[in-house]
């Protein structure tokens, strides 16, 4: 995932997430009051929204046998 941050003039930040160098084609976009620490400290649960919200984008570990996900 790679993201982008902008501090706007009004208080808030502009995350800007994108998934291209994991080879999904999706990208996000909010705004939160603060700066870029506040963006930062957002960013984990945007990606993880992004991630439940669009899972059908995402590819699915292959389960080996035994079950269990290495």
């Amino acid at each position: 995932m790679m993201y982008t941050l902008m501090v706007n003039p009004n208080g808030t930040t502009t995350i800007q997430v994108d998934f291209a160098d994991e080879g999904v084609v999706a990208q996000g976009q909010t705004s939160i009051k603060g700066g870029e620490v506040e963006a930062l400290r957002y960013l984990p649960t945007f990606e993880a929204d992004l991630r439940r919200n669009f899972a059908d984008l995402f590819p699915v570990p292959e389960i080996p046998p035994g079950g269990e996900i290495l």
